[in-house]
């Protein structure tokens, strides 16, 4: 048995003590556990398949509370020549599977375009998902029922990154540009689903990263280094007549809190709460430009993958442990953070350690978390 741990609050002034604990001998067994290699998962190989599965957002995913989508690499049965109305001639396919996260069974799956460094799998609201496959993008129902499909059109070699709000509500595209009046700048465009058109459109500095909900996007600037993070908003409501400004008034303590705490990224873990954490013994939620929770567990480092329930009041996150004076990863752990409770109300080890992939998702409800640990899928499920 481990021995339990403590979180405990990381601003004494503005939250209140948080303990959780948590013993291998309570983690529940999961509800499923597939080797995904049944489905035909295949490893990466080559080092432009390794970069490929490492840019694939969301590779889990969960579209209602019956369906969850699984993305990976597959051997392509057929390979050949690439064209543009059919780019499957690669080795290796990106490749999404469809199944029920009570029971492990497959009801659909396919293929979507040649393995890349542009690879997008979102889900919406009403059980859809968006798809990008470099220069493909679409938008399908669980069936696997096209709603809509574009092909991106781009002057030089960055295509567009795609995100979806919390909800599942809006989805999101961001565009980044040079000119030497204004240097990098990120074009903001929020697209209609069932076209795949922009709706409303602004413009900021550059991006280094982005986060959004359906009224703001959070973001860092381009050209400052990741810490003392500095993060900006853009209010959306009138794009038109919003400037960006900063996230936290300066030199307040919320401010001077994350600018000390070496963390390097934000996520929008609801509509209106913000985690911030990446690569530190830290996650703080912040609302309205202020901190109101903290974890602080200085023995682990948090990654940077927060991914909430769509109903906003549980968001899974990872945390790891290395041996000192080294960046070899021994522990490495994924857990569920329950923002009402102030708590964590699951951790389960990840064994063995990941080799090429990492994912993991909450339902909709927050009542279960699917984990990808390369070939292996497993799925739990959480007390209320």
């Amino acid at each position: 048995m481990r021995s339990p741990y403590r979180i405990l609050v990381v601003l004494p002034a503005l939250l209140l003590p948080i303990l959780a604990v948590t013993s291998s001998s309570e983690i529940n067994e999961p509800l499923i556990s597939l080797d995904l290699r049944s489905v035909g998962y295949l490893p990466p190989v080559a080092e432009r398949d390794i970069r490929s599965l490492s840019f694939l957002d969301a590779p889990v995913a969960f579209l209602d509370s019956q369906t969850l989508a699984v993305s990976f690499l597959v051997a392509n049965e057929n390979p050949g020549f690439s064209k543009h109305d059919a780019p499957m001639g690669s080795p290796v396919l990106f490749h999404t599977v469809l199944l029920d996260p009570l029971n492990g069974h497959v009801y659909q799956q396919r293929s979507w375009g040649n393995a890349g460094d542009w690879q997008t799998f979102l889900p919406l609201q009403d059980s859809r998902f968006f798809v990008q496959d470099a220069d493909h993008i679409g938008v399908y129902s669980k069936d696997l029922h096209e709603i809509a499909s574009a092909k991106i059109y781009v002057t030089g070699d960055l295509y567009p990154r795609f995100a979806v709000s919390p909800s599942g509500d809006t989805l999101f595209s961001f565009s980044d540009s040079y000119d030497t009046k204004n240097g990098w700048r990120t074009r903001i465009d929020i697209v209609d689903p069932d076209q795949l058109v922009p709706k409303s459109s602004t413009f900021t500095n550059g991006h280094r990263f982005e986060t959004a909900s359906n009224r703001q996007v959070v973001f860092a600037a381009a050209l400052e280094p990741p810490t003392p993070l500095h993060l900006f908003v853009q209010k959306l409501d009138d794009p038109s007549h919003s400037k960006t400004r900063e996230l936290f008034v300066p030199h307040q303590d919320s401010a001077k809190t994350i600018a000390s705490s070496g963390c390097s990224t934000a996520t929008f873990v609801s509509e209106s709460v913000l985690a911030i954490s990446g690569d530190c013994g830290h996650v703080f939620l912040a609302h309205a430009g202020e901190i109101i929770q903290g974890i602080n567990a200085v023995a682990f480092r948090f990654g940077s993958d927060f991914r909430p329930s769509r109903s906003g009041d549980r968001f899974a996150f990872s945390r790891s442990q290395s041996k000192s004076h080294s960046d070899r990863i021994f522990n490495l752990e994924v857990c569920v953070y329950d923002i009402e409770r102030k708590r964590i109300i699951f951790a389960v080890p990840v064994a063995p350690l990941p080799q090429h992939k990492l994912g993991f998702a909450l339902s909709l409800d927050g009542s279960l978390l699917a984990l990808q640990s390369d070939n292996l899928l497993r799925v739990w499920s959480l007390s209320n």
